[in-house]
């Protein structure tokens, strides 16, 4: 048994930093990342759930202005070139909702998406 002891404190400090690590690289719940490029959102479904606020970090990566809309949530927010902007809002109830961009021509040219609120 003694022979075992000195390597309980490195195993246990491995497998805390193995933890730490493996939590660092889930996003939080009710957190999404949504790029702007290109004439699309790099991620063009979220899934968030009801009743809990959820934290959108929009990022524009183009060179010209995309606006972020969302009409069932009343959320119309434009980002400049190369800006972000973060939006927090809390979805009552489930259901799709479709959001898109309202710059000139780029809901046309395929900048939509859908979040997605589970029960």
């Amino acid at each position: 048994m003694k022979t075992l002891r000195p390597f309980i404190f490195p195993f246990l400090l491995l497998l805390i930093l193995t933890w730490l690590l493996a939590a660092c690289g889930r996003a939080a719940p009710n957190e999404a990342t949504i790029t702007m490029k290109e004439m699309a959102f790099g991620q063009s479904e979220v899934t968030v759930k009801a009743g809990q606020p959820v934290t959108l970090r929009l990022v524009n990566r183009d060179g010209y202005t995309h606006v972020f809309d969302m009409d069932e949530f009343d959320i119309h927010t434009s980002l400049a070139a190369n800006e972000t902007a973060v939006l927090r809002f809390t979805p009552e109830k489930p259901g799709r909702y479709s959001f898109y961009c309202s710059s000139p021509g780029h809901e046309m040219a395929g900048m939509v998406g859908t979040l997605i609120v589970e029960p």
